[in-house]
């Protein structure tokens, strides 16, 4: 089989035999991918930039007998900066993590591929509040993948939610709730005013261009609703507010 070229990010990593490591890789075109990297714990490994957390370059891939390997590496970029900064790599982590539990092996990828990259070098490079970053990634991450929630409507009744009203997020319908659908039984979570236009915001012109302050961004809300969808709990979330 011939070898195959593409871009990729380590998501995760597990130390297999004495030189080798098992990565599992996001790719644009072909989702998760488990592949060995072999000897790349060695000194001097010319692989051994492709095997660490966020490493994100051009991998050349071989199939092996059961499983693919890397053959060769160019890095494009480390996210170096993450790993001096605990809390930029406690969200950063959190990120990979979710994307671990949502990419689908031979599936595209290819705009969660960017969106995760956008992510990390908003974390690394720009002065941007972390919270506010991974608020933002969590609701497009929502966006692109087909649940993108309500924000003008009741989910429930459809009627258009006023300016004043008082507000609720519905986590299983995925957007607002009117105070007169929400009941005992189904319940939902009080949501802010200044929460909802965050976020409007956000769909709207992205996080680089918001002059929303990053204390509006209801990370706490989006972490449940993402993790509901997913049906997931990340280590790493606990404790990100």
């Amino acid at each position: 089989m011939a070898n195959i070229t593409t871009q990729g990010i380590v998501l995760r990593y597990a130390d297999y035999r004495e030189n080798d490591r098992m990565l599992t890789l996001l790719t644009p075109f072909s989702g998760r991918a488990d592949v060995l990297a072999r000897g790349c714990r060695k000194p001097g490994s010319p692989l051994m930039s492709c095997a660490e957390l966020f490493s994100y370059g051009e991998y050349v891939l071989y199939q092996g007998k059961g499983r693919a390997g890397v053959q060769s590496f160019s890095l494009i970029d480390s996210f170096y900066p993450l790993r001096e900064d605990y809390d930029r790599l406690r969200y950063a982590s959190y990120m990979l993590q979710i994307l671990e539990a949502q990419a689908i092996p031979g599936d595209r990828t290819d705009k969660l591929f960017q969106l995760l990259i956008r992510s990390l070098k908003r974390l690394c490079y720009l002065p941007l509040h972390p919270r506010a970053v991974t608020a933002a990634f969590l609701l497009m991450d929502a966006a692109l993948s087909g649940y993108r929630p309500r924000l003008s409507h009741c989910v429930r009744c459809g009627k258009r939610m006023s300016e004043t009203e008082s507000r609720l997020f519905d986590i299983e319908e995925g957007g607002l709730c009117c105070s007169d659908c929400a009941t005992r039984d189904l319940p939902a979570v009080p949501v802010s005013a200044r929460e909802i236009i965050w976020m409007k915001d956000i769909l709207q012109n992205g996080i680089e261009k918001t002059t929303r302050p990053p204390e509006d961004a209801p990370l706490p809300l989006l972490r449940k609703y993402v993790e509901t969808r997913l049906e997931v709990s990340p280590p790493s979330g606990k404790g990100l507010l």
